[in-house]
């Protein structure tokens, strides 16, 4: 399965949004990373985790941290601005956002192997963290790869 319909099943799952965004918020992972990180260890593919790192931080760095950032800025209520026109635009910067995120899933996609032999998601977590340079308490990590591991539908 390709990594963004993975990615789509698995992270519709509130377990797993969940755990994404205690991890995104509390500990500053980038979210498609982690996924791509699961994804490949389910899928017993590899890549050289050091270059995909250094790409997945200046893309989270220029365009996806700021995005998210406008996004966030755009939730609540900003009187005089009209309320209906403020969402609009949070909406779109929403759809920016989501499609940023899936360049950059396609882009980390590009650099796996072919599929081999799964190995358990938790390792793949761990590997991606510690390549990431900035590795969360490994019980966040635990959270994540438990609510991954029931196969998706």
């Amino acid at each position: 399965m390709r990594f963004w319909d993975w990615a789509l099943k698995a992270y519709a799952r509130q377990p797993v949004a969940e755990a994404c965004l205690h991890l995104q918020d509390a500990h500053g992972q980038n979210v498609p990373w982690l996924l791509w990180a699961a994804w490949m260890a389910r899928e017993g593919r590899s890549a050289d985790l050091k270059d995909a790192a250094r790409m997945m931080r200046a893309w989270d760095v220029e365009i996806g941290a700021p995005l998210r950032g406008v996004r966030r800025a755009l939730k609540p209520a900003r009187p005089p601005v009209d309320e209906t026109a403020k969402e609009a635009l949070r909406d779109a910067v929403k759809a920016v956002e989501l499609k940023g995120e899936r360049v950059l899933m396609e882009s980390l996609e590009a650099l796996s192997s072919p599929p081999g032999a799964s190995v358990p998601i938790l390792d793949g977590l761990i590997a991606a963290a510690e390549a990431s340079g900035d590795p969360p308490r490994r019980s966040a990590l635990e959270q994540l790869a438990a609510a991954l591991a029931e196969p998706l539908s």
